[in-house]
């Protein structure tokens, strides 16, 4: 149904219109300007103190157009840092260790995942590199609609100090709007990282 002009799209309406467009125009980047914009991420991401900073450190594996973490993942392998991976059972996640010899399968979604890897407490990360299809310049975030990352790191909603781990969100610029409506259960982003640089929430 098409909502009628003055009409009011209820928010769940509008989160799901925004991640659909948003989502279609991060899949239709071209090849050069999304080779540039990663390359840019990476190098920003392995500028900050927090990552050189961090011993274990949550990553994704790239997905319907999400920025690549290809080589990061391979520079933070020669710094001697554990990486991990979510792993979704059910409406559960965990992270796996990516080894350079670890085998991957995909998920339902159709997103690769580490087999057998070693799991982490996702309360000993300290860095985590988080997807997502929006923000905004208060560090509110929408992922794909599942609720993955507000479930496993609800945790964080109870601290009045940031200490580990530190949710920083990846993303392009095209994906920042002006304002999101958050709910409850969201769980704020410690800083955001874009081919344009880093902010801190």
């Amino acid at each position: 149904m098409t909502a009628q002009a003055g009409s009011i799209i209820p928010t769940a309406d509008k989160r799901r219109l925004l991640r659909r467009r948003l989502r279609a125009e991060r899949r239709a980047l071209p090849h050069a300007t999304r080779v540039d914009a990663d390359r840019a991420i990476q190098a920003h991401i392995g500028r900050l103190p927090a990552f050189r900073r961090a011993r274990h450190i949550a990553v994704f594996l790239a997905f319907d157009g999400e920025p690549s973490l290809n080589l990061l993942i391979a520079h933070a392998r020669r710094r001697g840092k554990r990486l991990y991976a979510p792993v979704l059972r059910g409406m559960t996640m965990t992270f796996a260790e990516i080894e350079a010899s670890a085998r991957l399968a995909t998920n339902f979604f159709g997103i690769a995942e580490p087999q057998l890897g070693a799991t982490i407490d996702a309360r000993e990360l300290d860095l985590v590199l988080t997807p997502l299809v929006a923000f905004d310049d208060r560090g509110t975030r929408i992922g794909v609609g599942r609720g993955y990352y507000d479930r496993c790191f609800g945790f964080l909603r109870n601290r009045r100090l940031w200490r580990r781990p530190k949710l920083c969100g990846v993303a392009y610029e095209l994906q920042r709007v002006p304002e999101l409506a958050s709910n409850n259960w969201d769980v704020p982003l410690w800083g955001v990282v874009t081919e344009a640089g880093v902010q801190r929430f």
